[in-house]
């Protein structure tokens, strides 16, 4: 149902882009309190060959987490799971673009941020991403 196109323009309506490139946009989401969040949505192809909406979000960096319990952590969560990329440890979520309505990529985003946040906030005890 969404294309890339669309789904880059539900985003930009809603939020405020604070980084963007082809295929690539990222924004902040306030989670609790004073707390936010910056989340990440890319365009990438899944291995049946078709475009997925990839959603990210940082937890803190790799080398200053306790990874077991991150681990331990990110089974609770009924969706996504753990990645190191660039030596950030993020919490991800892939959506198939096609099969989705534009409504449901807001639910995930917030789902993905909270997890990554309460991660965060577990883990490191800051606010940093």
């Amino acid at each position: 149902m969404a294309s890339w196109d669309d789904l880059g323009s539900f985003v930009r309506v809603r939020y405020e882009i604070m980084r963007q490139r082809e295929g690539e946009l990222w924004f902040n989401l306030p989670t609790t309190g004073e707390r936010t969040q910056v989340v990440a949505v890319r365009l990438v192809t899944g291995e049946d060959a078709h475009p997925w909406a990839q959603i990210t979000s940082p937890v803190g960096r790799a080398g200053q987490v306790d990874l077991p319990k991150a681990l331990e952590m990110a089974a609770e969560p009924v969706t996504g799971g753990l990645v190191v990329e660039d030596g950030l440890l993020l919490f991800r979520h892939s959506i198939p673009l096609h099969d989705t309505a534009l409504d449901g990529f807001d639910r995930s985003f917030h789902l993905v941020v909270g997890v990554a946040d309460r991660m965060e906030h577990a883990l490191t005890g800051a606010d940093e991403h």
